[in-house]
């Protein structure tokens, strides 16, 4: 008999440009009195209408939470959940990329099962059923509104340390692309590129199955051509699209697992600060790479999907779609004057819960090999 795998799904789903105001009717519906509002500090600052929901909950009975940045951290997180156990919300709201969901997740977490975040990263459980959660994501990678993880920074451990949890999937969903547009437009590829790479690595993935290749194999035709539209046009056609890929994609590899792509990217961000995408837009041709020979048929199946007769010409693609974003600058830049501890990557990495789906039997020389080729790829070195 075949192995059985859970799948599970946010309650609720909806879409549409400018749907994200319908929330303050669903928590008129809930008869929820007191929310919780987890928002990303820019996005207020830049989107018309993140002011307006902003401004909506400031005329209700509502706590803000934004004090934390692109890789929430466990002090953050203890914060939060302060904040949260005094004011005693019965509705938690996250408005933001994965920064905001995942440590929105954290909070509820924390806040109603007691202690601090580090004792639920170390293997603590929570038993207290969760109150009403509803995400409203603003960026078109991450995927975390549909994913039953979460991934915190610790600064102590410099780790970045990830949360399995249920209970962590929202009970309503928002899509909505007026809130991606103003999203920064290296930021929008670094966040694309991720998506790209759940729905990839799920497709080559050593626990991939008929059920999980069937459903890739639909997110990844046109990807490419939403990627660049989304980025350079911002249209709603094509923002939308990639939100459903986010959302989508993130349903499939919690079944699984992801690569050395995703398993080395976390660390980097841990002792770099760098944007997750961009972490993961850093290491995927490389280890794209590294694993082609060990599952070249799905690499090959996945690449042609996306509209790429050859590898060569999905890694050209690539290159010319990061240099025209600005990711390639980005990462030359924020990487430029910090060291990049390739060893303790490596180690931190062979932790990961990615390295057993990835196709090539990998130990810390194969991640080594993989991280200063990366180096040498983006001209770090």
């Amino acid at each position: 008999m075949k192995d059985c795998w859970k799948f599970a799904t946010p309650q609720y789903l909806k879409s549409g440009a400018g749907i994200s105001l319908t929330v303050f009717e669903y928590i008129k519906e809930l008869g929820v009195e007191k929310v919780y509002v987890v928002i990303d500090p820019n996005l207020a600052k830049t989107n018309n209408l993140a002011k307006q929901i902003l401004a909506g909950f400031q005329k209700t009975d509502a706590t803000i939470f934004s004090d934390f940045g692109t890789n929430p951290t466990t002090i953050q997180v203890n914060n939060s959940a302060e904040i949260f156990k005094e004011y005693k919300a019965d509705a938690i709201i996250a408005i933001g990329g994965g920064s905001a969901i995942d440590l929105a997740k954290a909070t509820i977490l924390t806040a109603l099962n007691g202690g601090i975040i580090e004792d639920y990263l170390s293997g603590k459980k929570g038993s207290r059923p969760f109150i009403p959660f509803i995400a409203i994501p603003t960026t078109c990678g991450t995927g975390s509104e549909a994913s039953p993880y979460a991934v915190i920074a610790d600064p102590k451990q410099k780790k970045k340390r990830g949360i399995e949890d249920y209970n962590f999937l929202p009970k309503l969903v928002l899509l909505d692309s007026k809130l991606v547009e103003s999203l920064d437009k290296t930021i929008l590829a670094g966040t694309a590129i991720d998506a790209l790479a759940h729905v990839c690595e799920s497709f080559v993935s050593k626990k991939a199955s008929d059920i999980t290749k069937s459903s890739a194999k639909g997110i990844l035709v046109g990807l490419t051509d939403n990627i660049e539209k989304a980025t350079f046009e911002k249209d709603s056609e094509h923002l939308f699209a990639m939100l459903n890929a986010a959302f989508s994609s993130r349903l499939l590899y919690p079944r699984t697992g992801l690569t050395i792509a995703h398993a080395l990217s976390h660390p980097l961000g841990a002792y770099t600060n760098i944007h997750h995408g961009c972490a993961v837009t850093f290491f995927l041709p490389e280890s794209f790479k590294a694993n082609y020979i060990y599952n070249n048929s799905a690499f090959d199946e996945a690449f042609k999907l996306l509209g790429f007769d050859k590898p060569d010409d999905f890694y050209n693609w690539f290159a010319v779609f990061t240099n025209k974003s600005g990711i390639s600058r980005y990462i030359q830049t924020h990487l430029a004057d910090k060291e990049i501890p390739v060893e303790k990557i490596a180690h931190d990495a062979m932790e990961s819960s990615n390295i057993p789906s990835n196709p090539k039997p990998v130990a810390e020389n194969d991640l080594i090999e993989v991280i200063n080729k990366s180096i040498s790829y983006w001209n770090l070195k």
